[in-house]
């Protein structure tokens, strides 16, 4: 009687076993295949809670993307578990599949670690040839980086420098696409592309040392712009020393122009006290008048000239000076630069708005947070006149400041009187300190009457990236 339970019982924890190796196999995923994210997210609540205690965590299956690597790893990890039951001693079966099951994670890691080699292999190929690519066209490059506003700045920069041009003779890195194998692969899949006339915009992104450095060898950047720096990503790099000499990396391959806000002291001080092959030009945000900033748009004079912004935000000013600039070293005008701005196409994962049902306004920004992102975004909703309701999820990878920047978060959805919703444990209590009753966790029931309740004067705002069903309570 006993072996057909036992029998049961152990192909239970063999189904459960598949689950939670897709899960494993998603969160590395998540983390870009990268050992530095994955331990930076062990380190966190969420991290510690779910790693090993996988059996009975809710939501659906999990469902990683099926590529060539995934591919791999899961025939490695199939090839580790064949291992690891052969070396298993003579004893019952459902100890075996036990056994199994809970060094998943591990079997799962080793995988991922062996599949980087034929990966760094297949890489230094593909640079090899977007490096030759481009040594042999004449189109203009330029680079863009920073801790926070990349995507904004090439966005408002490319759409700047195609209505001037035209489409066939600008080609932009495609949404946040930003790393060094998505930039090789973009150069040769667009190998066409690249002859005279033409110019090449393309967002860099880094999370360590050298890696802006390995895209700027074949990219060969002559003009750069590097956004701004915060504390975003800081537990990887180790310091804001070593994130500044990371990003730094774009304006030391430059040949011709580097643009820099001056605003930032910390960007400030950096180029003072480094050489550049290129000229340095900072620009500067306190001849700036700001008429208006609403939901809709946001008009500014800069250099006698008139902007009509069609994003709401003023703190998409500052990449819009960027854009400008380095337009008009493109040979775009300001007046030209003026008109096309004004017709600016939405922005689609940055901040952007919309209305509910309800008429009530819907920020939405779903987007990657950091931390100057986040408070701009909080401010925003606090020129909403009626309730105020923030949603949002822990900011990652920000190291000994993580207390620091969430404690400012609470601050300041204290100051604008926001109900908040937040989905996950990390900093819970910080925030029933700053934000008291107003502050709800992750209370759904709740949140679904207080939608329920929403009026043409309320606002929501919907910040980093919130998982599927909250976003469906909205129909965003």
């Amino acid at each position: 009687m006993d072996f057909p339970i036992l029998n049961f019982v152990s192909w239970g924890i063999l189904g459960l076993g598949v689950r939670t190796g897709f899960w494993h196999l998603q969160r590395w995923q998540m983390q870009e295949y990268r050992a530095d994210r994955m331990k930076a997210w062990l380190r966190t609540h969420d991290g510690t809670r779910n790693v090993f205690n996988l059996w009975f965590f809710p939501g659906k299956l999990p469902r990683p993307d099926f590529t060539g690597r995934a591919g791999l790893i899961l025939l490695l990890f199939g090839s580790w578990s064949f291992v690891c039951w052969q070396l298993l001693p003579d004893i019952d079966f459902v100890w075996q599949v036990l056994i199994w099951e809970r060094t998943i994670w591990l079997w799962m890691g080793l995988s991922v670690w062996i599949s980087s080699l034929p990966v760094n292999w297949t890489r230094k190929c593909l640079f090899s040839q977007a490096q030759m690519i481009i040594a042999n066209s004449d189109v203009k490059r330029i680079g863009i980086t920073g801790s926070f506003g990349k995507s904004s700045t090439k966005l408002i920069l490319g759409h700047l420098l195609t209505m001037k041009y035209g489409a066939d003779q600008v080609l932009i890195t495609p949404r946040n696409e930003n790393t060094e194998v998505a930039l090789a692969r973009l150069v040769v899949d667009k190998s066409d592309f690249f002859q005279a006339g033409k110019i090449f915009l393309a967002e860099m992104g880094a999370y360590a040392r050298g890696e802006i450095e390995d895209v700027c060898e074949f990219v060969q950047p002559q003009v750069g712009i590097v956004t701004g720096i915060n504390d975003q990503h800081i537990e990887l790099f180790g310091s804001k020393e070593k994130q500044l000499a990371a990003k730094g990396e774009l304006p030391k391959a430059c040949t011709e122009k580097v643009f820099f806000p001056l605003q930032d002291p910390e960007l400030k001080h950096w180029f003072d006290t480094q050489k550049m092959k290129a000229d340095v030009l900072p620009i500067s945000q306190l001849g700036v008048q700001i008429e208006v900033s609403d939901e809709e748009k946001t008009i500014f004079t800069y250099r006698d000239q008139r902007f009509t912004l069609p994003w709401c935000g003023k703190f998409f000013v500052r990449n819009a000076l960027l854009a400008i600039e380095a337009a008009e070293n493109m040979g775009v005008n300001l007046s030209e630069s003026a008109i096309f701005l004004a017709a600016l196409p939405p922005l689609e994962r940055a901040l952007n708005t919309k209305r509910h049902s309800s008429g009530a306004l819907i920020l939405e920004d779903l987007y990657s947070a950091n931390p100057d992102g986040v408070l701009a975004a909080i401010d925003q909703l606090g020129k909403v006149e009626g309730h105020k309701i923030f949603i949002g999820l822990p900011l990652r990878e920000l190291g000994e400041k993580a207390e620091m920047v969430h404690q400012q978060i609470f601050e300041r959805l204290k100051k604008i009187e926001a109900e908040v919703f937040w989905l996950k444990s990390d900093f819970e209590k910080l925030g029933q300190e700053h934000c008291g009753v107003r502050f709800h966790g992750e209370d759904e029931a709740l949140l679904r009457r207080m939608i329920t309740a929403l009026s043409a004067r309320d606002g929501v705002l919907l910040e980093s990236r919130l998982p599927d069903e909250i976003l469906d309570l909205f129909d965003v």
